[in-house]
């Protein structure tokens, strides 16, 4: 009996940024954003930066983080460029210490530090 010709899978890519891998030196440091009404325990750490894209970046911290809830970030990609702070960055998804997180304000000044980032880890070294 033949099998009816397997089509392969197709992967729809929903995102909006290409994903740029970072350089293995990469970290990030953050701070929960509350409102000053809230009484929260001040949430802040630090971990490595896996990967980035100029809508959000890919994060892995000891430290948990909480689904939904709102960071300030500072990436630090390497010693030689100043670190991008982004002030406020969403956690959209958690797997173990492993979290996503997209960007949602960000200065312009920041994000286009960030966009030439992004070219110069894009271009091939000889």
């Amino acid at each position: 009996m033949s099998q009816p010709n397997a089509q392969p899978k197709r992967i729809i890519e929903l995102r909006k940024h290409q994903r740029i891998i970072t350089p293995s030196s990469a970290i990030f440091s953050f701070k929960q954003l509350v409102a000053p009404t809230q009484l929260l325990d001040d949430v802040e750490g630090e971990g490595a930066l896996i990967d980035l894209s100029l809508g959000g970046c890919r994060l892995l911290s000891e430290t948990p983080l909480a689904l939904g809830r709102e960071y300030h970030l500072i990436l630090q990609i390497s010693v030689e460029r100043p670190p991008i702070p982004v002030e406020a960055a969403v956690v959209r998804w958690i797997e173990d210490n492993t979290y996503g997180l997209k960007f949602t304000s960000i200065d312009t000044h920041d994000e286009s530090q960030l966009r030439d980032l992004l070219i110069e880890i894009r271009r091939p070294t000889n």
